[in-house]
């Protein structure tokens, strides 16, 4: 009888079902940082050289911050669709695995830097407005993303009222 109640309570099904979802959400995060570095790719050999020749020079760092935020969205977005139905979770653990290095080359993304500054500027308030700054573009950049997760929910089907036109 105490076998039955153990086989019931963890069954192989529950198990490995919990398994598909784990192992799905993390290929949802690799392939949505796999999206990130192609896109950056893109964006810091093509896009932004062709538009350096028509725009201004001052216009570029605005544009790269745009670009960026496209980027991540499309991040997001393949993180979300290959992690359906638990989108916003393949969101967080692409997030959480962006927010563990300093991507400052590619990205203005640098979470280490920014709990740095936050003890900074705790000691001294010099480094408050840095700090406001600093957190703003984090926020847009990882808001973007989440954004882009938010996008690739499946639609829900339209509530109909049952009158057939």
């Amino acid at each position: 009888m105490r076998r039955n109640i153990i086989r019931t309570a963890v069954s192989r099904g529950s198990i490995q079902g919990q398994l598909h979802d784990c192992t799905r959400i993390l290929v949802a995060a690799i392939a949505g940082w796999a999206v990130l570095v192609a896109t950056e790719l893109i964006v810091l050999f093509g896009a932004l050289r062709v538009f350096a020749v028509a725009l201004d020079p001052g216009l570029l760092p605005s544009l790269k911050v745009v670009l960026d935020m496209g980027a991540l969205a499309a991040c997001g977005w393949i993180a979300g669709r290959l992690g359906r139905p638990r989108v916003m979770t393949a969101a967080a653990l692409t997030v959480a695995g962006l927010a563990l290095a300093d991507l400052t080359p590619y990205l203005p993304l640098n979470v280490p830097w920014v709990l740095r500054l936050t003890i900074n500027a705790a000691v001294d308030t010099r480094y408050v407005s840095s700090l406001i700054t600093t957190v703003t573009v984090h926020a847009l950049m990882f808001g973007s993303l989440l954004a882009g997760a938010h996008l690739s929910r499946p639609r829900d089907t339209p509530v109909s009222l049952g009158v057939d036109r």
